[in-house]
C-alpha cells in the first residue's frame, strides 16, 4: 500500500483530544503506510512540547508551529502544501479528536479501487450515544454490518476524517481560506471537486469514534451564518439542495458524474 499523507491541527487540549489521537493512530494503523503532518494552531498548553518529544520516537511526524491560531483552512492549507511535491497517492484531513479501529486506513482506501471516479471517501463514524469511546471497539463490528453494500454516495463525506485524492488537490486547488477560520468550507471543496466530475462516498468498511472533544466553540456564532451565506453566493445549486430533500437530488448528481465520462 501507498503511504499516505495524514494532515491533523492541533490546538491546546492535549489530554482531551491528541494525545488520545496518537495513541490510538499509532495503535491501530501501521507506521509504514502513513506519515502525519501536525501542523499546530499556537497552543498554548503543554501540546507542542508533547508532540516534539512524541517525534523522536518516530521517524513519519513532522511538526509545523503556527505563530497564531490560524483556523481551520488555512491551518490544513498549510499542511497540504508540506506534502503536495511529495510522492502521496492521497492526502488525509483528520481532527485531532479522532480514535481509531484495525484496519480504518486500508477500509477506506481501498474504496478508490473499487470506483476511480471517486475523488474523495470518509469512514464511518458513529451516530447517537450508543457507541462511546468505551465501547466502539466492541460495537464498531455491528455497526459496519448494518450498512448494504461496500460505500454509499454522498455530497458531503466527513471532513473529520476525510481521504482526498492528490489529483483532485492538483486540480480543484487548496481550501478556500475566505471561510476562515472555520465551517462551510468543506462543503465548498464537495461542491468543488463534484464540478470537477469526481463522486464522494462513505466507506460501509471502516470506522473511526469521533470523539467531539476539540471544537470550535469558542468561534463568534454569527461566523458559521456569515460562511453559509458566502457558501450559497458560491453554490447556487448548494443552496437547492440545502433547501430541499438533499437525499433526492444525491442520486442525480452521482449519476451524471458517472453518465459524463469523467
Amino acid at each position: 500500500m501507498k503511504k499516505t499523507a495524514i494532515v491533523t491541527l492541533t490546538y491546546n487540549k492535549l489530554n482531551e483530544a491528541t494525545k488520545p489521537f496518537l495513541t490510538s493512530l499509532y495503535q491501530y494503523t501501521n507506521e509504514d503506510d502513513f506519515d502525519l503532518i501536525i501542523v499546530d494552531n499556537a497552543s498554548s498548553d503543554e501540546t507542542k512540547e508533547f508532540i516534539g518529544n512524541f517525534c523522536k520516537s518516530h521517524s513519519n511526524i513532522k511538526l509545523i508551529e503556527n505563530n497564531e491560531n490560524l483556523g481551520y483552512s488555512k491551518g490544513n492549507n498549510i499542511g497540504i502544501k508540506e506534502v503536495l511535491d511529495k510522492d502521496y497517492q492521497y492526502i488525509a484531513l483528520l481532527n485531532n479528536d479522532i480514535l481509531f479501529t484495525p484496519n480504518w486506513l486500508s477500509g477506506t482506501i481501498s474504496k478508490f479501487e473499487e470506483d476511480l471516479s471517486l475523488g474523495m471517501v470518509s469512514p464511518r463514524i458513529q451516530k447517537g450515544k450508543k457507541i462511546t469511546k468505551e465501547n466502539y471497539l466492541n460495537k464498531y463490528k455491528s455497526y459496519l454490518s448494518k450498512f448494504k453494500g461496500s460505500l454509499k454516495y454522498t455530497i458531503e463525506p466527513l471532513f473529520c476524517c476525510v481521504f482526498i485524492k492528490k489529483e483532485v488537490i492538483d486540480k480543484i486547488g487548496l481550501l478556500d481560506e475566505n471561510f476562515s477560520p472555520a465551517f462551510w468550507e468543506d462543503n465548498d471543496y464537495c461542491f468543488r471537486a463534484m464540478y470537477n466530475g469526481y463522486s464522494l462516498a462513505i466507506s460501509n468498511q471502516s470506522f473511526v469514534f469521533h470523539n467531539h472533544s476539540t471544537t470550535s466553540s469558542s468561534i463568534d456564532k454569527s461566523i458559521p451564518e456569515r460562511n453559509k451565506e458566502y457558501f450559497f453566493k458560491k453554490h447556487p445549486l448548494g443552496k437547492y439542495i440545502w433547501e430541499h430533500k438533499r437525499t433526492n437530488v444525491i442520486k442525480d448528481i452521482v449519476r451524471y458524474i458517472k453518465e459524463s465520462g469523467t
